[in-house]
């Protein structure tokens, strides 16, 4: 029987801290530096302009944090898992910092098409004066999964969010006085995923409608800063995961 020639390595890595407002070419470039560092043997492709067999999971957008991003290297020796994973350790940034690595088949599916669940968790705090209860964001965000889709700047295009295909569930808990978390169960795959700063934008416009009625609202585009009826303080990816794999 023939040995492999090749070893595909799964690796999961988190981003947080500063490091989350790489885009997602200059976290590529990173995890590729970090690689040679590490003095992993990897494979390279063929062709005009070789570079590193490495394919990581769906974009994250820039600002989020998250638990449970990953990459797949091809490595053209096999390195025992435990040991790749410490030299990685070693060789990464703590805030991309990889928390586990095991081997895949060489054939297995990309990652994209693999991890089509991603979970999502939003801690926020509702603006000061304004007594919003978790029924009114559950109700808000019903009204918008009824509304099927959310339009949005992107520069000088409008863009529209499929609201209807990558939310498959939400829940809102009452965290303290005035905080609450959501948490976001969504599909993704190649013709698009769930963008949380895009949802939080069209529920802020809907509470506001409500609250605030006598204020003018923004027009919504990506790379909001701030909102009108509450503070974000953080969005997390805690999860993605094969749909298929689900409890």
């Amino acid at each position: 029987m023939t040995e492999p020639t090749l070893f595909k390595l799964r690796v999961r890595y988190v981003k947080r801290g500063r490091l989350r407002y790489l885009g997602h070419l200059e976290v590529a470039h990173t995890i590729e530096r970090v690689v040679r560092r590490a003095g992993l043997p990897y494979a390279v492709t063929q062709g005009f302009s070789p570079h590193m067999r490495v394919a990581f999971s769906a974009a994250l957008p820039v600002g989020t944090y998250s638990e449970s991003e990953w990459y797949d290297l091809v490595l053209t020796e096999y390195v025992p898992a435990p040991e790749a994973l410490a030299r990685l350790v070693a060789a990464t940034p703590t805030d991309l910092v990889p928390l586990e690595a095991a081997y895949v088949d060489i054939r297995a599916k990309a990652l994209t098409a693999h991890l089509t669940r991603a979970v999502y968790r939003i801690d926020m705090t509702s603006a000061e004066g304004l007594a919003i209860s978790p029924a009114d964001i559950e109700d808000a965000l019903a009204r918008i999964c009824d509304r099927g889709s959310i339009e949005y700047l992107r520069g000088k295009k409008t863009k529209r969010l499929d609201v209807a295909r990558t939310l498959t569930a939400f829940s809102v808990e009452h965290a303290a006085s005035g905080a609450f978390q959501i948490t976001l169960d969504t599909h993704q795959d190649n013709d698009g995923s769930m963008r949380p700063e895009i949802l939080l934008g069209a529920l802020d416009a809907m509470l506001a409608a409500r609250y605030l009625p006598d204020v003018e609202l923004p027009v919504l585009e990506t790379g909001i800063a701030s909102f009108l009826c509450f503070s974000v303080a953080a969005i997390v990816r805690v999860e993605q995961s094969c749909e298929d794999e689900r409890a």
